[in-house]
């Protein structure tokens, strides 16, 4: 879906529909209804495309398929008179966020896997996102009374764009550049929409057997996103409405849940098993906050890696940098050494932790200690960039 007609604009942003009229997704025969659905659609398409162009998508089949298998479970047999299929694409985003395009695919941030603590919690966002999808919300939005200045200004945007083009057809890329995806879905929707939003994720959750009340901590958790400085509602999934009034409402939903008559609570899933299946992306969101020197945040990470992937080097010689980054001039040595041992322990041939474990020794004086690692890091990696320098310490320990 490379192009839209203009016609097709037209009668996207010209519709006289009440958002009422629209049914949700259980109700209806096909998907789009109509060529003005289709139309969004299709600019949905050229948001997730950009993304992609931009290097943003995480490829992790593995993880893609246990997000897939949450999604069945919670959506039952919902969609199986239609030919549509839920799909999960994984962005590299700390902040802890996910969207739904309108047909149906759910884009999850890393951060927002590497922040749920259990399978249970991560399923009350996907099924908040999938009852976005069930009840059509970007499409009532569009077609709303009061979303029609926004469509307005969206309208006008692309009439100037296929007018300058001298064209019959408008690229969904023009359509991202002019921020309409932005503006008119992922800015939020409205206060009706995500509290409806909410009661049937709700529902979704307690339906597949998970403990309603990891909803609450789900919501809860959300709230790190104030660490990372978001004054725009468009970057923040839990910003329309607040998130206070959600968690509110989610509690007085939950406490009634539960004084009813033959109340079960549901599964609450085991938090280390969480943490094996999103391991790779607990590891990129230590990556991206210590890139961005957020030193707290990335050990916190590491820290969780390691004890959900023991094995793997990575997780150890992570947490060392980070406490080098931190203090690069120590006078603390100790912990970075230990992350370091702990990664060569973990693989004996992990040349990158000897490196630093030469730098660390070489730091303190500790010549045979250095010299030991340094030797130890050339005969594992003798075409590195950095032989020459390394060889310049030895020479002059």
């Amino acid at each position: 879906m490379k192009h839209i007609s203009f016609l097709m604009i037209l009668m996207l942003f010209a519709l006289p529909l009440q958002a009422a009229r629209i049914k949700h997704i259980q109700d209806v025969k096909t998907l789009p209804e109509n060529e003005a659905e289709q139309a969004l659609w299709e600019i949905a398409v050229g948001h997730q495309d950009n993304i992609r162009e931009e290097g943003r998508l995480v490829e992790d089949a593995q993880l893609e398929t246990y997000l897939d298998t949450i999604g069945k479970r919670l959506l039952g047999n919902r969609l199986d008179h239609l030919d549509v299929q839920i799909k999960f694409i994984v962005v590299q985003n700390n902040l802890l966020s996910a969207w739904v395009y309108p047909y149906g695919t759910i884009a999850v941030n890393t951060g927002l896997l590497a922040g749920m603590e259990n399978e249970a919690q991560l399923a009350a966002i996907i099924g908040h996102e999938l009852s976005h999808f069930l009840q059509r919300h970007s499409y009532r939005e569009l077609v709303a009374d009061k979303r029609q200045s926004a469509v307005g200004k969206g309208l006008g945007l692309l009439a100037t764009a296929a007018v300058a083009a001298k064209t019959g057809v408008v690229d969904t890329a023009m359509m991202q550049a002019g921020g309409l995806w932005s503006d008119l879905v992922t800015s939020g929707y409205s206060r009706k929409n995500e509290h409806a939003a909410d009661a049937e994720g709700l529902a979704l959750l307690a339906a597949a057997g998970y403990d309603q009340a990891q909803a609450i901590r789900a919501f809860e958790i959300l709230k790190q996103n104030d660490a990372y400085g978001v004054v725009s509602p468009r970057l923040l999934w839990s910003s329309h409405p607040t998130l206070d009034d959600r968690l509110k409402n989610l509690q007085k939903a939950v406490r009634k849940a539960e004084r009813k008559k033959g109340y079960q609570a549901g599964e609450v899933p085991d938090s280390d098993t969480y943490a094996r299946a999103v391991a790779g992306a607990i590891l990129r969101t230590g990556a991206q906050d210590l890139r961005e020197r957020y030193f707290d945040r990335a050990a916190s990470a590491f820290r969780k890696y390691v004890h959900a992937q023991p094995e793997d080097p990575r997780g150890y010689f992570l947490l060392g940098e980070t406490d080098r980054l931190a203090a690069p001039d120590g006078p603390d040595f100790s912990r970075r050494v230990t992350a370091y041992q702990q990664a060569v322990q973990a693989r004996e041939d992990y040349a990158p932790a000897y490196l630093e474990l030469g730098m660390a020794a070489r730091q303190q004086g500790q010549v045979d200690t250095a010299r030991q690692a340094f030797e130890r890091y050339l005969s594992l990696a003798p075409e590195a960039a950095d032989v020459g320098i390394v060889r310049w310490y030895l020479e002059n320990l």
